[in-house]
Formats: structure tokens, C-alpha cells, sequence
């Protein structure tokens, strides 16, 4: 586990470097941060549900309750089917595939608040499958814990519109001290200005 947590820590600088220079801000522009940021580390052990079509309506066993991410990105890898991720526009629920050794990347919060969202990060949540047990190791990475995380200047300038105001990791742990995940409005929700 450490070996893999050192190795997904370089994937995820790597890949942070790649998005802020898709967003125009220079492959180093979040370099130093990210290096003295943080890595979370999410281990979750699903076990397999035998019939989740006995509800009235049918609904799937839920695992993980509906939520975003509080990271930049965040490095999943999951051993059997059970990710699903809720297209906005629709409504409907969409499973993710589990290829075996294949890893998963997420847009968090802190990403979609630099980027003035441009990026999104995607409602989703994890179901219990009904025909396996499934491990999933989710690895979050942002800035510092009481680093604020704000749109990006140069973004402000082309867009003209702030959509979110900044905020830090810390800030989030606070609220959701005082908010069951899934129920009710996200962290999400508070930082939109529009």
C-alpha cells in the first residue's frame, strides 16, 4: 500500500500538470502547492448484496451516499463494478466499468473552483454489486489543508464572471462535521456564487 500511495501521489502531480496547461496557466502553475499538499487515502470494503430488487421501487443498495469530491482529483481504483456517476443533465445513473488495473480519475471541488468550472466535479456514489464483494482505494489530491483554493486570476480575466468563492480543506471538514453526507445541500452548493 505504500508503494502504491507514493506511486499514485506521482500520477496525480503528473496529471495536475497536464490539466492547468489544458487550462492555459502553465504546466507548474499548482506544482509547489500540490508537492506540499495533501493525499487522502480511502480504503472501502463492499460486501456483496443478494437482492437489491426486493425494494419498492427497485433501487440499488447504496454503498457510499451521493457526493463530489473535496480534492483537485482524486485516483480511484476499484475491483469490481459498483462506481456510478449521475449525469446532470438527465438525471440517470450511469455505472462505470471496473477493468481490471485500470484507475479512474475524478475532478474534485478544488478543481472545479480553480478552473472556474470548466472542469466539473461529478456527483456520483458507490452501490453494493449484487453478485460480488468490491475494495475500492480512492486517492484524494489538493493543496495544503488550510490553503485557500480560489478561481484562477487569469481564468477571471477571460471569463469575466466569478462563479465560486475560495475555500480551504479545512472549511470543508467543518461542515461536513456538521452534515451527514448524501442528504441535503453539498459543500459544493455553498461555494457557488451564482
Amino acid at each position: 500500500m505504500g508503494r502504491y500511495a507514493v506511486a499514485v501521489r506521482r500520477l496525480a502531480l503528473e496529471l495536475m500538470g497536464v490539466i492547468v496547461e489544458s487550462l492555459g496557466l502553465g504546466r507548474t502553475y499548482m506544482k509547489a502547492k500540490m508537492e506540499d499538499g495533501i493525499q487522502v487515502m480511502v480504503v472501502n470494503s463492499y460486501p456483496t448484496c443478494g437482492h437489491p430488487e426486493a425494494a419498492s421501487p427497485p433501487m440499488p443498495a447504496v454503498g457510499m451516499p451521493t457526493h463530489t469530491d473535496y480534492s483537485n482529483i482524486t485516483v480511484l481504483l476499484q475491483s469490481n463494478d459498483g462506481l456510478q456517476v449521475l449525469d446532470a443533465e438527465t438525471g440517470r445513473w450511469t455505472l462505470v466499468p471496473a477493468i481490471p488495473g485500470a484507475l479512474y480519475v475524478q475532478v474534485g471541488n478544488h478543481l472545479e473552483v480553480l478552473s472556474n468550472g470548466r472542469y466539473r466535479s461529478p456527483v456520483h456514489r458507490a452501490v453494493l454489486n449484487p453478485s460480488a464483494a468490491r475494495l475500492s482505494v480512492a486517492s484524494l489530491h489538493s493543496v495544503p489543508m488550510g490553503e485557500k483554493m480560489g478561481v484562477a486570476a487569469e481564468l477571471l480575466q477571460q471569463d469575466g464572471t466569478k462563479r465560486y468563492r475560495e475555500s480551504s480543506f479545512e472549511e470543508f471538514l467543518e461542515f461536513v462535521s456538521w452534515n451527514e453526507l448524501g442528504k441535503g445541500r453539498s459543500f459544493m452548493d455553498t461555494l457557488k456564487l451564482m
